[in-house]
């Protein structure tokens, strides 16, 4: 028997606590929680791309604002971080990608989320073993005194727990920091298929 097919019984309250995710990640990728280590790790790859360019004050703003996103991770109960800890032409790849529960009370407000979300964002959505997924991007052009072009783009796909689970859906959201000059490069292109790549490799399973 299948994992949805057990599942749309009435699983006991153990069983409900046993379902958890599987995640492929090709090598030169590891996983972290949200700590110190995975921080100074990300801050590795914000001076890769900033310390070329000759622009600390960037570099600082942008130390700053990957303190308070990882306050921020915590607050929102993220569960993982997986940082890219190879180095590719002597730089880390600037990305990352967080494991967190959806911003919802629970799998009831998934319509309500989705509302919220097809008004702000182009909502791609597919179903995969009944279960909802879904794919949306947010850009950024930001910078400290927005005179140069470094953004992100963030990739977020969103999975429909198994529904007797009583779960909130899981999201992955994949964010790139693009540095200055690659803003119209093959960079974006490659990396938004490696993060297409990954969470296509999601599956819900149970532990035993």
């Amino acid at each position: 028997m299948d994992l949805k097919s057990e599942l749309n019984g009435a699983p006991s309250e153990e069983t409900r606590l046993s379902v958890t995710y599987s995640l492929m990640f090709p090598p030169g990728w590891k996983r972290f929680s949200i700590d110190d280590e995975a921080e100074k790790v990300f801050v590795k790859s914000l001076k890769d791309v900033f310390q070329p360019h000759g622009l600390a004050k960037d570099y600082m703003y942008y130390r700053a604002l990957t303190h308070q996103l990882f306050m921020d991770m915590k607050k929102k109960r993220a569960s993982s971080i997986h940082l890219p800890v190879k180095a590719i032409d002597g730089a880390l790849l600037p990305a990352s990608i967080v494991i967190l529960p959806a911003p919802i009370g629970g799998a009831h407000q998934l319509a309500d989320f989705r509302n919220r979300l097809k008004t702000r964002h182009e909502l791609d959505e597919r179903t995969e073993n009944g279960l909802a997924v879904w794919r949306w991007e947010e850009r950024q052009s930001a910078s400290s005194a927005g005179d140069f072009g470094v953004g992100a783009l963030t990739i977020h796909h969103l999975f429909e727990a198994p529904k007797s689970t009583g779960r909130a859906p899981l999201m992955l959201s994949s964010t790139l920091l693009v540095p200055p000059g690659e803003e119209k490069s093959d960079l974006i292109g490659i990396v938004t298929d490696l993060f297409d790549a990954i969470a296509g490799t999601f599956n819900w399973v149970r532990t035993t």
